[in-house]
C-alpha cells in the first residue's frame, strides 16, 4: 500500500481548501467502496479527508415538498426515513436491496454517488482498462 495523508477537518471550508490544495486528495466518510479500492491499488490518494464528522449528516425537506439529502446521511438512514418511504418507497426499497445492513450502516448517500466502477476489469490492475 502507498503511503498517504489523513485529516479530519473542522469545517467544510476546511475540507475544501484541503481538497483543491492537494491533488489526488479523496473525500471519506464511511468508505466501503474507497478504502476496497485502495487496498486493490486502483486508488491511491495522497490524502484522505474525512468529513464523516461534518455537519453533513441531514435530510430535510425543502418548502417545495422535495428533500435535500446530505452527503454523509449512512444510506439505512435514508432507506428509514419515513418521507423517503411514504414518498419515494422504491428508493428506500432499493437502498434496502443494495447491500447487506452492515454496509447500509457504513455506506453514505455521497460516497454513493462518488463510488467507483465495480468492473473486475477495473480493479484488477494486470487488466487493461480505459476506466482508471
Amino acid at each position: 500500500m502507498n503511503g498517504f495523508g489523513y485529516l479530519r477537518p473542522a469545517t467544510l471550508q476546511e475540507a475544501a481548501e484541503a481538497c483543491a490544495a492537494h491533488p489526488g486528495a479523496r473525500y471519506l466518510a464511511g468508505g466501503t467502496n474507497l478504502v476496497d479500492l485502495v487496498k486493490l491499488g486502483v486508488e491511491q490518494p495522497t490524502l484522505l479527508i474525512d468529513v464523516g464528522r461534518l455537519p453533513l449528516d441531514t435530510i430535510e425537506e425543502l418548502p417545495d415538498g422535495s428533500l435535500r439529502v446530505g452527503a454523509t446521511v449512512r444510506n439505512s438512514d435514508l432507506a428509514a426515513d419515513p418521507r423517503v418511504r411514504d414518498r419515494w418507497p422504491a428508493l428506500s426499497q432499493a437502498l434496502l436491496a443494495g447491500a447487506s445492513a452492515q454496509l447500509r450502516n457504513a455506506a453514505t448517500t455521497g460516497g454513493n454517488l462518488l463510488q467507483r466502477t465495480r468492473c473486475p476489469y477495473f480493479q484488477d490492475l494486470d487488466k487493461p482498462c480505459n476506466k482508471r
